[in-house]
C-alpha cells in the first residue's frame, strides 16, 4: 500500500507553498467564480492541484489524478473513478469560500480510489498542523502538529437529542430542507461550517456527531466517508447505499454518521416524510 506519511508529507508542502502564502493575502482578481456566487476558486486552489497532480502520481506509478479544479473544466477527467485501476482524487482547498474570506475553516483532502472505491485517505488542516487519514480496513488516525499520533474512534451518543450535526441544505429538494429546519429542535444543536473536511474531521474526533449533503461531489467526501467508517461511523445515502467515490453527485442525499444506530435515529427522526 503506498506510504502514508509520504502523502501526507506532500499535503504539508502545498499548503506551506502555495495555500498558507495566500491566506488573508488574496487580491480579487485571484478569486473567481466558476458556477454561481457560492463555488469559488481561487489562485491557492489552482496552484495547490497544480503542485500535487506530479508529485502525488510519482508515489504510485500507472496512478491517474481526478482534481477538482481540473474536472471543473474538463468533466470527462471524473469518468476515470469509474474504471478500473488507482486515481488520485483531489480537493486542493476545500472550504473555498470560507479561504476567499479569511475563515480559517479550510481544508487539504486528498483520497487514493481502487476500482471506485476509497482505499486511502487524507484530510489536512494547514493552520492546525494536522492530518486525519484513513486506510481502508486498517483504521482511523490523527497525525498531530508535533508528530504524534492517536487513534480516532467516533463516540456514540445516547439519544437523538443529544446528537449535534451538520444538516447541509443550501442545495436540493426545497419540501425535504423545510422539513429538516421544522424538525431541528429533536437535536442537541446544529451547526454548518461551510467545509466539508473540517465536519468530517468534527465527527471523527465527538465534536459533532453528523452531517448531510444533498450534493456529494467526489473531491468533497470521499475522504471523509473513508475517514468516518475507518473510525467506527457511517456513510450511507438515506437509500440505505453505502457511499463510493464512483458514485454521480446527485442522488439520495448523502448522511455519514458517528455509527448505525445513530445513522437510523437521523433517518427515522429528522430525514424520512
Amino acid at each position: 500500500m503506498i506510504d502514508a506519511q509520504a502523502v501526507n508529507a506532500l499535503l504539508v508542502q502545498a499548503a506551506r507553498e502555495t495555500i498558507l502564502p495566500r491566506f488573508r493575502q488574496l487580491k480579487q482578481h485571484e478569486v473567481d467564480a466558476k458556477t454561481g456566487p457560492h463555488d469559488l476558486v481561487t489562485i491557492a486552489d489552482r496552484e495547490a492541484e497544480a503542485w500535487l497532480t506530479p508529485r502525488l502520481q510519482g508515489l504510485l506509478s500507472g496512478s491517474l489524478v481526478v482534481g477538482e479544479e481540473a474536472t471543473s473544466a474538463d468533466p470527462a477527467i471524473a469518468d476515470a473513478l469509474r474504471q478500473p485501476g488507482m486515481v488520485w482524487l483531489i480537493d486542493p482547498v476545500d472550504g473555498t469560500a470560507n479561504f476567499a474570506v479569511g475563515n480559517a475553516l479550510f481544508a487539504v483532502m486528498v483520497s487514493l480510489v481502487k476500482d471506485g472505491d476509497a482505499v486511502a485517505s487524507w484530510i489536512h488542516d494547514p493552520l492546525r498542523g494536522i492530518t486525519a487519514l484513513a486506510e481502508r480496513g486498517q483504521g482511523a488516525w490523527m497525525l498531530e502538529a508535533d508528530g504524534s499520533r492517536r487513534r480516532l474512534v467516533t463516540p456514540k451518543p445516547p439519544s437523538l437529542a443529544h446528537l449535534s450535526g451538520a444538516p447541509n441544505i443550501r442545495y436540493g429538494d426545497r419540501d425535504f430542507a423545510a422539513r429538516i429546519g421544522h424538525r431541528a429542535d429533536k437535536l442537541a444543536s446544529v451547526m454548518i461550517l461551510r467545509c466539508a473536511g473540517q465536519e468530517y474531521i468534527a465527527i471523527a474526533e465527538g465534536h459533532m456527531h453528523f452531517a448531510l449533503y444533498n450534493r456529494a461531489l467526489p473531491w468533497d467526501h470521499a475522504a471523509g466517508c473513508l475517514l468516518i467508517e475507518e473510525a467506527g461511523g457511517v456513510a450511507m445515502r438515506l437509500d440505505g447505499s453505502r457511499y463510493r467515490a464512483a458514485d454521480k453527485p446527485w442522488g439520495s442525499p448523502l448522511v455519514p454518521a458517528c455509527g448505525a444506530e445513530q445513522w437510523a435515529w437521523l433517518r427515522d427522526g429528522i430525514f424520512n416524510p
